[in-house]
């Protein structure tokens, strides 16, 4: 039976631990972190919500601005007006907003083309009904489609036009700094 340790210890075991942990913390730095939404967007491309990489503040000034005047934006930090808040993403490199970030209307709609059994029961109280409100529809998300009775079928009416990631077109716009 041959020794366990034949030849006299080297340095090299070391030496590719250490040089494994070299490169590995090279490519570590490598991963940046963003606090401007422009670059980060230029970066990214397209996302629905920033991610990790975005370390800057939740909404910047110029962002706000699309929305909002100056006195405004004062206003809301001073607490004299409410924040309704305002919602940003990337799309094709660029910086989109979307104003009233609290409500369904930055969020993606829900696009399920089915009655819920609370319309259809609306419909059967209410035949002919030119709209199904939102109580009935639900308030959690906003809904791709306008809902209408006819007769005493629940069906849809008109469709929100969406855009290619399915956010409400109408409800986000391009911004950057002036």
């Amino acid at each position: 039976m041959k020794p366990f340790l034949t030849e006299k210890p080297t340095m090299r075991g070391p030496f590719i631990l250490v040089l494994m942990s070299a490169f590995l913390g090279s490519a570590a730095a490598q991963t940046h972190s963003f606090t401007d939404p422009q670059a980060y967007c230029r970066t990214v491309g397209t996302i629905d919500d920033p991610d990790a990489r975005y370390t800057g503040r939740g909404v910047p000034d110029w962002t706000r601005a699309a929305f909002y005047t100056p006195d405004q934006i004062a206003d809301i930090e001073a607490g004299r007006q409410p924040d309704y808040g305002v919602a940003w993403r990337c799309v094709g490199g660029e910086v989109l907003a979307c104003q009233n970030a609290q409500t369904p209307s930055c969020m993606k709609p829900d696009t399920d083309r089915t009655p819920t059994p609370a319309m259809s029961e609306f419909c059967r109280r209410d035949p002919g009904a030119s709209v199904i409100p939102r109580v009935v529809t639900g308030t959690a998300r906003m809904l791709a489609y306008e809902w209408i009775c006819r007769g005493a079928e629940p069906s849809i009416a008109k469709a929100t036009p969406l855009d290619a990631q399915g956010f409400v077109a109408a409800d986000w716009k391009r911004v950057a700094p002036q």
